[in-house]
């Protein structure tokens, strides 16, 4: 296989190129530290999708979210939700509760033995949330952190379009 810098190299020359660099290496960094997360969640039979949904249901929402909800902002189906919803209920994670008002939506609450496991992780996961960063200056974070949000606001807006 080439080496990275040398494919960099070869996109390395309009923005359509380096947009499919972008593209391509947005891909494979997501691939890598999927794979990583899910080794540092094996211990305790934890899969990404179901790490990510109690991170975006703890804190993407002020309320109990519907599966809907959940759903959207995780760009996936109402039934992949239910799917990892039952399995976090039968982990203690999470509660699946009728909409008092509309029985026909369900809501996701996240319970105390989740914000527990996630207060015992912290310091384990601070240290590997560092190390998928070494290597990057302050700047390169900041930086980073304002692209990462303006492409997630195009990304959003797209995926909506995308659904219609």
């Amino acid at each position: 296989m080439k080496d990275s810098n040398e494919i960099k190299e070869e996109y390395n020359s309009e923005r359509l190129e380096m947009e499919k660099y972008i593209l391509i290496v947005l891909f494979l960094v997501q691939q890598r530290w999927g794979y990583i997360i899910s080794k540092d969640l094996a211990d305790d039979q934890i899969t990404t999708k179901q790490w990510l949904m109690m991170i975006v249901m703890a804190n993407a929402f002020q309320n109990p979210p519907s599966m809907q909800e959940v759903a959207d902002a995780m760009s996936t189906t109402h039934q992949n939700v239910k799917q990892l919803a039952t399995r976090l209920e039968a982990r203690g994670f999470l509660k699946i509760e009728r909409d008092p008002e509309n029985k026909r939506i369900h809501r996701l609450k996240v319970t105390a033995e989740c914000f527990e496991y996630w207060d015992k992780r912290t310091p384990e996961d601070a240290k590997s949330i560092v190390s998928l960063f070494q290597g990057l200056e302050d700047i390169d974070i900041k930086n980073l952190f304002e692209i990462m949000g303006k492409l997630e606001k195009i990304s959003s807006e797209l995926y909506r379009e995308a659904k219609k």
